[in-house]
């Protein structure tokens, strides 16, 4: 078996696990659904859905975190003499572009209106690793000029930018994730422009 096919099956069973999951989680509520039901229902063993996951709350949320791969893809991809700011802005308003899929967000909705305490800590699940990985790509550019404490500050301002605007477009059942993404950097950038 090749890297690339077992990486595709390994995704495949993340994503079953997570989808069942959910699942249960409408139909039995999140407090009553247990780690073996979601095994059972996924046709795996407990083993490997906390292989995947170390948490019920990792396997709500699997959906949104899921994308931030793809942004480091991206922004390793974008041009190494753009300010570290431009590429950050683009990829993540590029992210928010692409939006969600409606019918998970519906059931993730679902669950938190349930269960309102799942929102405020678990949208920033695994954020730690992610912004590492941020600061890592805009460090890891050839000639990059920036000092340490730039790089990071616009990091954690433009990852910021993305998880209010996702914690909003969530909660609040908001109509369109660009929108909420473009109103945090607006309100940043009018901000910002008070302290000089």
């Amino acid at each position: 078996m090749t890297e690339s096919s077992a990486g595709d099956r390994k995704a495949r069973t993340r994503a079953r696990i997570a989808e069942a999951a959910l699942e249960l989680f409408i139909d039995r509520g999140y407090a009553e659904t247990t780690v073996d039901q979601i095994a059972e229902a996924a046709r795996v063993s407990r083993r490997t859905v906390f292989y995947h996951f170390p948490t019920k709350e990792a396997m709500l949320f699997d959906h949104l975190v899921g994308r931030r791969e793809a942004a480091i893809q991206r922004l390793e991809g974008r041009p190494v003499s753009e300010p570290p700011l431009v590429s950050l802005h683009a990829v993540f308003r590029e992210l928010c572009e692409q939006g969600y899929d409606r019918r998970l967000l519906t059931q993730i909705r679902g669950v938190l209106e349930t269960e309102p305490r799942l929102a405020g800590t678990q949208l920033s699940l695994g954020i730690g690793t992610f912004e590492r990985r941020v600061i890592a790509a805009l460090d890891n550019r050839p000639g990059q000029g920036h000092s340490s404490v730039e790089i990071r500050a616009l990091a954690f301002m433009a990852i910021g930018w993305f998880i209010s605007a996702a914690h909003v477009y969530l909660i609040e059942d908001r109509h369109s994730l660009v929108e909420c993404f473009d109103e945090a950097v607006a309100s940043c950038v009018t901000a910002t422009k008070s302290l000089h």
